[in-house]
């Protein structure tokens, strides 16, 4: 297999307007419980709004967060909620905070609140009752409302409030979630991971938040590396091979990472993200929502270097479905977009759908979408 293409990225500002975001519940701050709130909202509060989401696991390709970030990401001022750790017990997967998930928020201006879970019940479903596995965890809520106050007031950016936050409570929040976890082992007779092991990860990053963001940054690359490597049945990407990138932009947040799909256009890259159903029109909304989230930082660079020299790039959302007949790619004329709705017999449902696409593609710079069958 050939090695993917490495390429370095600059981005100065982020500017992105969402049109598939999903309506936001307003919530009280004073009422805001953390685990009865839905995964998306605003937060209201004395003094000021904020929109928020919040992961169920670290891990980013465990749960793919970035949907619900999407449906934010039109507020003034956002907030995300990540578990620092997450342990599903022995024999399931333990999964922590990478300093790379940081960057990523850093680079979009996402403040992050940092949260630990403190009760969970032993999970009893047919296929797990014989196994030390752990399910329905519940985040401390009173650690997570008190730093969403805080970010609610608070004047300098994500960024800013990023590495304050990770320099001063990271160590003190996961020793929470460390102590949380052998509690929970206690109450629910489920075996958890070894503290130790926990520890180990804590202890060598507790002297020196350099070397912490080093270890997490080469973890991330690596993960890359891994993943450009990986091939999934369902996927349909029959046009180029995926590449890794490293972002950075003047404020110091860097990310590595990889996109699905690198082509050589006539002028210059096509930097593509793509997401396919096999059984209906269109991929899912939360799929879409997440092709697109993951194009935002593509689509706003200033520029990109491929062996230290500047290529011309522009970036696309290719989603393939069941069925398609013929293709589009957004924005486009009112004319062909009712000939392609027409030729295709699309429902109400799907026609919005797309008019909310295709209006994403016109507002946002560097944007593309299209359409096409996944039958070849």
């Amino acid at each position: 297999m050939t090695e993917p293409l490495h390429f370095q990225g600059f981005i100065k500002d982020v500017s992105y307007q969402a049109h598939l975001a999903s309506g936001l519940l307003k919530y009280d701050f004073n009422d805001f419980d953390v685990n009865k709130a839905k995964s998306f909202g605003i937060i209201d509060h004395a003094n000021g709004q904020v929109a928020y989401s919040k992961w169920t696991s670290p891990k980013r390709t465990r749960t793919y967060p970035f949907a619900r970030l999407y449906n934010t990401y039109n507020s003034q001022k956002i907030l995300t909620i990540i578990p620092v750790m997450k342990d599903e017990g022995i024999d399931g997967d333990l999964d922590k905070i990478q300093y790379s998930t940081i960057s990523w928020m850093n680079l979009l201006n996402v403040y992050i609140v940092l949260a630990y879970y403190e009760s969970a019940e032993k999970n009893r479903s047919s296929t797990q009752r014989n196994r030390n596995k752990l399910t329905s965890q519940k985040l401390n809520a009173e650690s997570v409302k008190d730093q969403i106050k805080a970010v609610v007031s608070y004047k300098q950016s994500a960024l800013h409030w990023n590495r304050t936050l990770f320099e001063n409570r990271f160590v003190e929040i996961y020793e929470k979630a460390i102590a949380s976890y052998e509690i929970i082992s206690s109450k629910t007779k489920v075996k958890v991971h070894p503290s130790r092991t926990k520890l180990q990860y804590l202890e060598s990053i507790r002297q020196d938040y350099r070397r912490f963001r080093d270890i997490s940054l080469k973890g991330s690359q690596g993960a890359a590396l891994r993943e450009s490597k990986t091939e999934h049945s369902l996927e349909y990407l029959e046009d180029g091979g995926k590449s890794i990138f490293l972002i950075e932009n003047y404020l110091g947040g860097v990310y590595h990472l990889t996109i699905d799909e690198v082509l050589r256009g006539r002028s210059g890259y096509i930097i593509q993200e793509s997401k396919n159903s096999t059984k209906k029109f269109l991929p899912s909304i939360s799929d879409i929502k997440d092709g697109l989230f993951k194009l935002i930082l593509f689509a706003n660079l200033d520029s990109l270097k491929v062996r230290g020299r500047r290529v011309e790039f522009s970036t696309r959302l290719k989603l393939t479905g069941h069925k398609v007949k013929g293709a589009i790619q957004f924005p486009c004329a009112k004319s062909e977009f009712d000939s392609f709705v027409k030729m295709n017999k699309i429902s109400k449902a799907y026609r919005e759908t797309l008019g909310k696409l295709n209006l994403e593609a016109a507002d946002n710079k560097n944007l593309t979408i299209e359409i096409r069958g996944n039958n070849g």
